[in-house]
């Protein structure tokens, strides 16, 4: 389970580095915390909206433009979908599919937390 001090790990970092692999995509900050992400997510730039899937390789790209910048406020909702706010108007929400199947994982320095929703 995500606690406060998991999402501290993302407060006032910067996005360092997004790695793609064959069935995920790993969102690396500055703290040393990361997210594994294997489900949808959207990008936002203003009035510009992104949309990608961690299962999908080439998805990765709508994530480059979010590279070295800081994140201002993170949130967690009921539904367990994470919303990074990220200056210059920028954010990423990464959202849990509702079957248990594709979904993130948090890991800090205080552990790992699979997100789960169903």
């Amino acid at each position: 389970m995500i606690e406060n001090m998991d999402l501290d790990e993302l407060r006032q970092t910067q996005l360092t580095s997004v790695t793609v692999g064959l069935g995920s995509i790993v969102i690396q900050f500055g703290t040393g915390a990361h997210i594994l992400v294997q489900c949808p997510f959207e990008v936002s730039d203003g009035g510009l909206h992104q949309s990608g899937h961690g299962e999908t390789p080439s998805s990765a790209v709508v994530l480059f433009k979010l590279l070295n910048h800081r994140t201002d406020l993170v949130e967690l909702d009921r539904e367990k979908i994470l919303c990074l706010h990220f200056e210059g108007d920028l954010t990423l929400r990464i959202v849990p599919k509702t079957d248990g199947l594709e979904s993130y994982v948090l890991a800090t320095r205080h552990g790992i937390c699979p997100v789960i929703v169903v």
